[in-house]
C-alpha cells in the first residue's frame, strides 16, 4: 500500500514541480547609461538639426565645437545596482536563455551603439528631419516665451499661438515622442531584452527626462 501511495503521488509531485519551474519569476536588470544617452541625443541633434541651420542664408555661420572622442568605456564607472529594474515572468515552453549578463557596454562605445541603433529606425530619422524643417519656427517661439522646454522632453505652451504656430507646436511634440520612443527601444535592445511594449515603457520616462535635459541645455 505504501508503495502504491508513492506511485500515485509521484505524478502529482512532478506536475507541481513543472508548474513551479515553468512559471518562474525572475528579475531582469535594465541598466540605463544616462550620460551615454545624453551624448547620443546631442550627437543626433547636431547631425540632423544643425545641418538645416548650416544651409540657411538668413543666419550668420556658427562655429561648432567638435566634442572630443569619448573616453574608453572601461573608464566609466557604472553603479553596482541597476538604475531601472523590472520583473518578468518566463514561461518555459522551449529551450531559452536566461543569461542577461552580456551587456552592450562590454563590446565598445555605448553612445555610438545607441546612435547607430537609432539611425537604423526610419521613423525616428524622419522625425528628426521634420524637426529640422521647422527649427526656425520653434526657436522663435521659444525666444518669444510662447513655449518652453518641458521636463518630459516635450514643448509646453506658455502663451497664445497663431494657427500656424499651433500646428508647428503639435507636430514638434509628435516628432519628439517618436524620437524618445526610439531611444527607449535602443536602451532595451542594448540590454539584450526583447523590445516589447512592456519593456520599452519601463525605460520610456527616463529616456524622456534625458531628452529634456539635452534640450534645456541647448542640445
Amino acid at each position: 500500500m505504501e508503495r502504491l501511495a508513492i506511485n500515485i503521488m509521484k505524478p502529482f509531485v512532478l506536475f507541481t514541480c513543472f508548474l513551479v519551474v515553468s512559471c518562474a519569476t525572475i528579475t531582469v536588470n535594465v541598466y540605463f547609461p544616462a550620460e551615454e544617452v545624453r551624448d547620443a541625443y546631442s550627437s543626433l541633434e547636431e547631425e540632423f538639426l544643425d545641418q538645416n541651420e548650416d544651409s540657411s542664408t538668413d543666419k550668420a555661420p556658427e562655429t561648432k565645437t567638435v566634442n572630443p572622442t569619448p573616453e574608453p568605456q572601461s573608464r566609466n564607472n557604472y553603479p553596482d545596482e541597476p538604475t531601472v529594474s523590472q520583473t518578468k515572468v518566463v514561461v518555459i515552453k522551449r529551450e531559452i536563455s536566461l543569461d542577461f549578463s552580456n551587456y552592450a557596454w562590454a563590446q565598445g562605445n555605448i553612445s555610438q551603439q545607441i546612435a547607430q541603433k537609432i539611425r537604423a529606425m526610419p521613423q525616428v530619422i524622419s522625425a528628426y528631419k521634420s524637426r529640422a524643417k521647422r527649427q526656425d519656427v520653434i526657436d522663435q517661439m521659444l525666444a518669444q516665451n510662447k513655449v518652453a522646454e518641458g521636463s518630459q522632453g516635450l514643448l509646453v505652451q506658455k502663451g497664445s499661438l497663431t494657427p500656424a504656430e499651433t500646428q508647428a507646436f503639435n507636430a514638434e511634440n509628435t516628432d519628439r515622442k517618436t524620437i524618445i520612443q526610439g531611444m527607449a527601444r535602443a536602451i532595451v535592445e542594448i540590454n539584450n531584452l526583447d523590445p516589447t511594449p512592456e519593456n520599452i515603457n519601463k525605460v520610456l520616462p527616463e529616456a524622456a527626462r534625458q531628452f529634456a535635459s539635452v534640450r534645456r541645455s541647448g542640445g
